[in-house]
């Protein structure tokens, strides 16, 4: 098949985005296919230090997968209005970029944010008739509304008004929850044209990654139990609670917290850290790959957070990779949230509330004062993780979706 990929963030953009995307284009590389991707030209706050600052070409060709970027990045990290708008003029953009390939695919993928991408589906299917399917990662609005983002009514009914359409109108819709076929049901979806897909991963390929467990002898705690969040640091996140809790274990030699990544928060957490003297909380930049997966596989406690008003269904590609690793898990989140259920379900590790400090501090003295007994945990995600994120599975189940698709044209 001739496979088109429509994405946001790409290799060598850092993010889950991109590696849910990259590890989803090989897949299909490797089940033969003519895998192409749609994506914006990499920008600065999303690269490592290493590839900040680098030029990348327009076209090129990576493990296979031929990628076509748009160079269109006038949006800051932190300006909301300015990647506002940029989210309504990417869809013509992309469009103008799919019309130069001359290439008529037969199944394209569409990452969801930016809702607005649902635009271009349409767009395609009246120019040549290709079906696509929209693949929501993340519900909007309704996350940017629960966190105070998008508070003018007006702006949040126009937006609730083209989510509609989005489910209305699509071809076929990829979720990552069960409870987000639920919640897009209620608004309009068409049950037979909604399936609940989780992000996949490579094992194999991941395995290789999780062969390093040295971060802590590069960083001179080895003696230290290390407790990490490694991801996005944005609204959504609620890291205000790691710091908070982070205080409560300041005259305790024996850890140290890590919070790794970037986004719209950065700075303002940095500067808590400074004002509040937080000794034992160190940040640090996006890192490479190989480094990621390094501080996961050597932290004793990874935590997932959640804001507690993200009442929207999400599922962090981060979360596959704890699972993944075999790890224990400390999942701060709302309970109505899919990853609450998951962990508990399946023990592989504590979930709580976001907001409750004191649990918080609870959870981690568990763990801590447990660390020899959490490989039972640990084991529990890993067979969860192999049973429903294995990678090819999902590319198989992408394929069915896109025969089905063109049955229809």
């Amino acid at each position: 098949m001739k496979i088109l990929l429509v994405i946001d963030n790409f290799y060598p953009e850092i993010g889950s985005a991109s590696q849910v995307y990259n590890d989803l284009g090989k897949a299909f590389v490797k089940r033969n296919h003519d895998v192409h991707v749609i994506t914006m030209y990499p920008r600065n706050f999303y690269l490592s230090q290493d590839n900040s600052g680098k030029v990348f070409p327009i076209d090129e060709t990576i493990e296979g997968m031929h990628v076509h970027r748009c160079r269109f990045h006038f949006a800051q990290r932190d300006n909301v209005l300015m990647r506002g708008l940029e989210h309504f003029l990417v869809p013509g953009l992309y469009f103008n970029r799919y019309k130069t390939l001359g290439i008529k695919f037969d199944g394209i993928i569409f990452y969801i944010p930016p809702l607005l991408l649902y635009r271009m589906a349409n767009m395609i299917r009246k120019y040549d008739g290709t079906r696509s399917v929209l693949n929501f990662q993340d519900i909007h609005p309704q996350e940017l509304v629960d966190v105070g983002m998008v508070k003018n009514p007006l702006i949040i009914r126009l937006l609730k008004y083209l989510e509609m359409k989005a489910y209305k109108t699509a071809d076929y819709i990829t979720v990552l929850s069960p409870s987000g076929v639920n919640l897009i049901l209620t608004r309009g979806g068409n049950s037979d044209r909604i399936q609940c897909i989780y992000n996949g991963i490579d094992l194999a390929e991941l395995d290789k990654n999780f062969k390093r467990k040295d971060f802590k002898n590069l960083e001179g705690i080895e003696n230290k139990i290390l407790v990490s969040y490694a991801g996005m640091i944005n609204v959504f996140q609620g890291i205000d609670d790691i710091l908070d809790v982070a205080k409560r274990f300041k005259e305790d030699n024996s850890m140290i917290f890590y919070i790794v990544g970037d986004g719209m928060e950065t700075k303002r957490l940095k500067k808590r850290l400074s004002d509040e003297g937080i000794s034992n909380v160190l940040m640090k930049p996006l890192q490479p790959k190989d480094v990621y997966y390094n501080i996961v596989n050597s932290s004793d406690i990874n935590i997932v957070s959640l804001d507690s008003r993200m009442t929207a269904p999400c599922l962090p590609g981060k979360f596959a990779n704890l699972l993944a690793a075999g790890r224990p898990i400390l999942a701060k989140i709302p309970r109505n949230n899919d990853i609450f259920k998951i962990v508990k379900d399946i023990k592989c590790g504590i979930a709580i509330e976001p907001d409750n400090i004191s649990e918080f501090e609870e959870a981690i003295r568990k763990l801590k004062a447990n660390l020899h007994q959490v490989n039972e945990m640990g084991r529990n995600g890993r067979k969860f993780f192999e049973e429903n994120m294995n990678l090819e599975n999902n590319a198989i189940i992408y394929e069915h979706i896109f025969s089905l698709l063109k049955s229809c044209q």
